[in-house]
């Protein structure tokens, strides 16, 4: 189960093991961490501010899934694309790594107990925080001459790519993606500066480049592009989800209006993956106002609360203490399982369940286990439960204990026991984020939303192979406040990129 849903998703799939998945520049990487013998700060500072990194700074099990040459080549690439590295400042409780040319938030950074990372991640942050604007500015038009000059040329001119980027696509590959890019959306016209990346217009279409980077050389390590779709109206945006193969569902709804703006089989129940996390937030919200529970309560991580990724709790010691709030937001803006589970346990089950609709809900230790090829036994007693709540819960209750899968069984690209999830319509969806929506933690990350574009943005969104949900409440500058839910369900891998491309759209009617 993947959490939070990024936009920026390749639009070149076979380009994907060569770019940095820029919504994390990268390195993304787990492994068991214990004490930490230096704290995050200071391997954060040391990892970005060093003129050449070091492999004994990464935990064994983290090489094990990036090599070092890689990661090496992936700073240098951050360092030829945002310069000297200043200084590490804090951006809504997050590290911000603050460079001449740029910034980016630190998503992601976990150690084992002999300082080492097991867990690295980063996403581009405001320009406007850079040490030198005036160098952020002239780092754009730079680079914006680049995207120029890359996308003029037909055929692609591969010698714009770095030899890192090359070697795990080949130039006979780059240019036969390019081809097909350029027959599909005919020549390149302009480019734009959309937010931190740019917007292409060709003759038949558009493309937003979402993240570039580039090494000493500014030839590129990294490019990731996201299509462009636009409607005319509602009805059109209605009628191209509807046309979308397997169980699609969406609903536009203006707060305080009797009639929704766009519905597609909004009463539907639909898997949503971690979209199901607002439940779990309006009931601590719901325990909080009823002074149940205060957010500086503390909670204790055991060995037993770990669950699997998205997150990085996983990776956190036995016995560290964690704020209700703090667990809140890691929940909502990272989607961390394990934040969840243990919010799950803080909160109790029957509130939660109450409000999401579901009889006997698994925690999401309990989904892996369940999607788990060796407790087969135990999701055909699952399955067998039905909608019987205590048998249901019996078998839940031996799901926490049961082993966990490799975290590698959802890498591989298909479906696993998709009737093992959470389920809820559009309608709901909306409902309990409008619950949650003024909380500052769904308001972290926009997801599919650009925030300059409205007044507020919450969100939240979820997914596994076959599984994907959005939902989004926006308040127009306007004043208008509009809940956006949209749910894709297919026994088949989904092609992700084009419903958050039209997901993008609906929201671009909506302003």
């Amino acid at each position: 189960m993947r959490g939070n849903f990024s936009a920026a998703h390749p639009i070149f799939g076979g380009m994907n093991k060569a770019m940095l998945s820029l919504t994390t520049i990268a390195l993304i990487a787990s492994a068991s961490a214990q004490a930490q013998a230096i704290t995050q700060t200071e391997a954060i500072t040391r990892l970005l501010s060093a003129p050449e990194i070091k492999a004994e700074w990464f935990a064994p099990d983290f090489l094990v899934q990036v090599s070092f040459e890689t990661i090496a080549a992936q700073f240098k690439g951050i360092t030829g694309t945002y310069g000297k590295f200043v200084r590490l400042d804090i951006l809504q409780d997050r590290p911000l790594a603050v460079y001449e040319r740029g910034t980016l938030v630190i998503s992601a950074a976990a150690l084992d107990d002999q300082g080492r990372l097991t867990t690295f991640g980063a996403v581009p942050g405001p320009a406007s925080a850079a040490a030198d604007p005036a160098a952020t500015q002239a780092a754009q038009a730079k680079a914006a001459a680049l995207i120029e000059e890359l996308f003029k040329s037909d055929p692609v001119d591969t010698a714009l790519f770095s030899p890192e980027f090359l070697a795990q696509v080949s130039a006979g590959e780059l240019t036969a993606q390019f081809a097909s890019l350029h027959a599909e959306n005919g020549a390149f016209q302009s480019i734009e500066p959309l937010g931190n990346g740019w917007r292409l217009t060709f003759e038949k279409g558009q493309l937003d480049v979402t993240a570039l980077t580039v090494d000493a050389q500014d030839l590129i390590t990294a490019l990731q592009l996201q299509p462009v779709i636009t409607y005319k109206t509602l009805d059109e945006a209605r009628a191209a989800f509807a046309a979308l193969p397997g169980s699609v569902t969406l609903l536009v709804q203006e707060a305080g209006k009797p009639q929704p703006l766009a519905d597609l089989n909004s009463r539907t129940l639909l898997a949503i993956g971690s979209a199901f996390k607002l439940a779990i937030l309006g009931e601590l919200q719901a325990q909080i106002t009823r002074g149940e529970k205060k957010w500086t309560d503390e909670v204790t991580l055991t060995d037993a609360d770990k669950s699997l990724p998205s997150g990085t709790l996983q990776d956190a010691p036995a016995g560290s203490k964690y704020t209700l709030r703090d667990l809140a937001a890691r929940m909502i803006s990272q989607s961390d399982n394990t934040a969840t589970d243990l919010l799950l346990k803080a909160v109790g089950r029957e509130g939660v369940e109450a409000r999401l609709g579901q009889t006997a809900m698994p925690s999401t230790r309990e989904f892996f286990a369940l999607k788990n090829p060796a407790n087969l036994e135990l999701l055909r007693a699952y399955r067998s439960a039905g909608l019987n709540r205590a048998a249901r819960r019996e078998v839940l209750q031996k799901a926490d204990t049961a082993p966990l899968p490799n975290a590698g069984l959802f890498a591989q690209g298909k479906t696993t026991a998709q009737d093992v999830e959470w389920f809820a319509s559009n309608q709901r969806l909306c409902r309990l984020m409008a619950d949650v929506a003024a909380l500052p933690e769904t308001q972290i990350n926009p997801g599919v939303a650009d925030r300059n574009e409205f007044k507020t943005v919450s969100f939240k969104g979820g997914s596994e192979i076959g599984v994907l949900n959005l939902t989004t409440q926006v308040t127009t500058k306007a004043g208008k406040t509009l809940c956006i839910s949209a749910t894709w369900n297919r026994p088949e891998p989904l092609n992700e990129q084009q419903f958050v491309a039209m997901y993008a759209g609906v929201l671009k009617l909506l302003r």
